[in-house]
């Protein structure tokens, strides 16, 4: 019985192979051709996988370079998309910013004008962050506290020279793994602060022609450490000789005037006591210093890029500006380094002058008795408006002319909100390590939860 299933099984085991071979040979032409086409599609597939690394051993520097190429080219391709979603909340913040149908038709196009520049200024930000990021993804960039902090230790100063100076104090000024809520536990920033607020004796000019010297003495500059320079000095301006002269002039006239209609504000009004040299020194070097730190910002190069590996720092005129010959230890002469901050400075002769003509303006109206209930009016002259400056209606009207001016620099304020100045500027926050190397801005990580 058993002999017989087991035949009659080879039977039904044979008859299947027969049948499948069969089959096989009938539909072998179809199964060639299907095979043939995928040979070739594979074969234009695989040639173009070979270019990009596949195949190759998983070490070895070929493999490194594959994958830093498609890392790159992974970023690349992500820019015309990034190019259309930026034009689209261009436009809709445009409408938006315009949806009202009462608005004046000149309001209107100045509103559309006003995006336009900042979105332009926005997109270029935008890509500078990409490409860094690009840099940072293939190796190319430092992307640590501890690497930053490295940068420069080669070559670091000797104790107590005058490099370990300057390194020291610009690491206290403008540290680059700091941020305002690190700084404020430095007493040595303090004190820092308390020098740039005391307009007294002209030592707040001094201490920022230091800090412009020890920025300046990196050649090149940095262009970030300039733009931040200028803004951090008229910002100065506006706290010390605008907000805190005005409160003390306030004061200063509450105190002079007496009851019974009887006054000591020639001498003990606002201004009347300043020594005249150190009201001017504060006048006038408030907008010397500003330009002296302008004329070197075509000079300066862009310090984030002290973070490459193995490459050369880029030039800093690579941003496509207008270029002449270098100057400084930078190799080109880029005009258009600092943005929009050009405008600004437009601004600030321009409330320099104004703040000159309100001084000539209050010694005239003293030297002439314009004022109400005082002397009889005469005329005057230059001669006897200059020899007023010696005395206290001079340095009164200077004192004025001082808060005038300052008060006129809060246009540079609003360039000193966080992003906002780099967005503006086309520039990429920078720092000082402890060797005085100008590199980019990074904190240090948040340290664990214990509790968690």
């Amino acid at each position: 019985m058993l002999n017989s299933i087991t035949q009659g099984a080879r039977g039904i085991a044979q008859s299947s192979s027969q049948g499948l071979s069969t089959v096989g040979q009938k539909y072998a032409p179809i199964a060639d051709s299907i095979q043939s086409y995928v040979k070739e599609k594979a074969g234009l597939n695989m040639q173009a996988l070979a270019d990009a690394g596949y195949g190759l051993p998983a070490v070895g520097p070929k493999y490194e370079a594959a994958k830093k190429a498609g890392t790159a080219q992974l970023f690349d391709l992500g820019a015309p998309v990034r190019a259309k979603v930026m034009f689209s909340l261009k436009c809709s913040t445009q409408e938006a910013a315009t949806a009202d149908p009462d608005m004046p038709s000149s309001i209107r196009e100045r509103v559309k004008g006003m995006v336009d520049v900042f979105w332009s200024d926005l997109t270029v930000f935008t890509e500078q962050m990409f490409e860094d990021q690009k840099l940072q993804s293939i190796g190319k960039l430092a992307d640590t506290v501890d690497e930053l902090g490295a940068i420069g230790k080669d070559t670091a100063p000797m104790m107590l020279s005058p490099r370990w100076w300057r390194a020291f104090c610009l690491y206290r000024i403008k540290p680059f793994d700091r941020s305002i809520f690190g700084q404020i536990k430095d007493p040595v920033f303090w004190s820092f602060t308390i020098l740039s607020l005391f307009t007294g004796y002209g030592i707040r000019i001094w201490f920022f022609a230091f800090v412009l010297m020890l920025i300046v003495t990196g050649c090149p500059a940095d262009e970030f450490q300039l733009v931040s320079y200028i803004l951090g000095f008229k910002g100065s301006q506006f706290i010390s000789s605008g907000i805190i002269q005005a409160c003390i002039a306030a004061v200063r006239y509450y105190m002079c005037v007496h009851p019974g209609g009887t006054h000591t504000c020639d001498v003990d009004g606002p201004g009347a006591r300043e020594d005249i040299v150190s009201g001017l020194s504060d006048f006038l070097g408030s907008c010397i210093l500003t330009w002296v730190a302008f004329f070197f910002l075509p000079c300066s190069g862009r310090s984030a890029g002290s973070r490459v590996v193995g490459e050369a720092t880029p030039a800093a005129g690579a941003s496509g500006g207008e270029q002449q010959a270098g100057c400084f230890g930078n190799k080109t002469y880029d005009l258009s380094k600092g943005g929009r901050l050009t405008g600004l400075l437009g601004w600030d002769i321009t409330a320099f002058l104004l703040s000159c003509c309100f001084a000539y303006f209050l010694m005239y109206v003293d030297s002439a008795h314009l004022r109400p209930g005082g002397e009889k009016t005469t005329s005057t002259n230059f001669a006897a408006i200059l020899d007023d400056v010696w005395k206290w209606q001079g340095h009164t009207a200077i004192f004025w002319a001082r808060v005038f001016y300052a008060m006129l620099c809060f246009p540079f304020m609003v360039f000193l909100i966080p992003g906002l100045n780099s967005i503006l500027t086309h520039t990429t926050a920078t720092g000082y390590n402890r060797n005085g190397a100008c590199v980019p801005c990074m904190l240090h990580p948040m340290p664990e939860d214990k509790n968690k």
